[in-house]
């Protein structure tokens, strides 16, 4: 038994059999991947473009406070969701734990540190996977949620 989880920009696979499967279904997942580039680009690609192209014009990034706040959601699960994803996409940590999110969620003023239970919950609605001890990841799930935010 093996598992493995690859992402390539919106396309993701978590796979979890026996060798023979996890390669049949890589082998379908990569044929997708290389259909779907062939086409032109999707809208949610435009978007990143457009996106990292905005960052660079700036010429500075988001503080955690000026993302948290783009967001506009206060309750705790989506705190969780929204520092993990500054953590991806600004301090490049794809893996963080409770104690990095709380780091953030300083230098964004939070006032108190992200309940351990919001953690949990996250995990068990399917926007975060915990991936070892103490240790989170975003879900595509919580992508499509934290697109939504905006």
């Amino acid at each position: 038994m093996g598992k493995i989880r690859i992402r390539h920009g919106d396309n993701e696979i978590e796979i979890d059999g026996n060798i023979t499967f996890i390669k049949k279904q890589l082998s379908a997942f990569y044929e997708r991947i290389q259909y779907t580039q062939l086409a032109s680009p999707s809208a949610s690609l435009k978007k990143e473009i457009q996106a990292s192209a905005a960052k660079k014009s700036l010429g500075k990034q988001l503080t955690p406070a000026e993302f948290y706040k783009s967001k506009n959601q206060t309750d705790g699960i989506s705190q969780v969701l929204i520092f993990g994803k500054y953590l991806e996409d600004y301090r490049g940590k794809s893996e963080f734990s409770r104690k990095d999110v709380n780091i953030v969620a300083k230098e964004a003023r939070i006032s108190k540190d992200i309940h351990t239970q919001y953690f949990f919950n996250a995990v068990k609605q399917g926007l975060l996977r915990n991936i070892g001890p103490r240790k989170y990841t975003l879900t595509l799930s919580a992508e499509e949620v934290l697109a939504a935010m905006k």
